[in-house]
């Protein structure tokens, strides 16, 4: 709408000037050219695959990520990667030569250096890993080799949940729990009954029904059916005679 309004005005100021129009009438013709001619409206391009150019749209979804088409069949931007973040196509006799190692910035080195100063038994690992040598193997070697067991604080151990009076009464509560069970059992068998009585009574309430309307309009077409093959003189649809035939 904004090229054909300044396509309009452009060829109102033309057609505006006397001393053009005045001298040869081409500059006047070529001003009504101007004043008819339409832009081209162009649709937005879609930026992504499987579309083919210029196709007309009428509006254009872009998302945050580029190419990103959740309609699309084709999908190439979310790649299948192994547990090591190689993608899926490289064959594994390929990806599993490729040797990961940790990376860790160097503002920590001083903090690695100084570790492996003070534990010689930790140097070779930090030394690999400010190198940047270190593999997931070593890393679990080096877990393992110096992990320690779990520090067990005896007074923080709870005492036994039941006491010996409340080991006296473990019949009592097993005689609870199974009249418990027994409620249960007999209240999910009354209500089982209840429901399939209730739907097995509307089922047949509604058959029921049915048949009557069902029995009542056959009743009605056998009835007008007679009506009109036993009475005849009130035939309405009768054409009336006329002599002639």
């Amino acid at each position: 709408m904004a090229r054909l309004l300044a396509a309009a005005r452009r060829g109102a100021s033309i057609a505006a000037l006397p001393s053009v129009a005045s001298k040869s009438p081409a500059p006047a013709a070529c001003a009504a050219l101007w004043q008819q001619r339409r832009g081209i409206h162009q649709s937005a391009m879609r930026q992504h695959q499987a579309v083919n150019p210029g196709w007309p749209v009428m509006w254009s979804i872009v998302y945050d990520k580029p190419g990103w088409d959740p309609e699309m069949e084709l999908e190439y931007d979310v790649m299948p990667r192994d547990e090591f973040g190689v993608p899926a196509h490289i064959p594994p006799e390929v990806s599993t030569t490729i040797r990961h190692t940790y990376y860790v910035p160097p503002q920590y080195y001083p903090f690695l250096k100084k570790l492996g100063d003070d534990t010689p038994e930790l140097k070779p690992y930090m030394d690999k890993l400010m190198n940047g040598e270190m593999t997931f193997d070593d890393y679990e070697e080096m877990f393992y080799q110096f992990a320690k067991p779990l520090k067990i604080h005896r007074p923080l151990i709870p005492m036994p949940y039941r006491s010996a009076e409340e080991v006296k009464k473990s019949e009592e509560v097993a005689w609870e729990g199974a009249w418990l069970s027994f409620r249960q059992r007999v209240m999910g068998d009354y209500f089982s009954r209840h429901y399939l009585r209730d739907f097995i009574a509307g089922m047949g309430i509604g058959l029921f029904f049915a048949w009557v309307y069902i029995q009542g309009h056959r009743q009605y077409r056998i009835d007008m059916k007679l009506f009109y093959l036993e009475a005849p003189e009130h035939k309405i649809n009768w054409v009336t005679p006329r002599g002639d035939l």
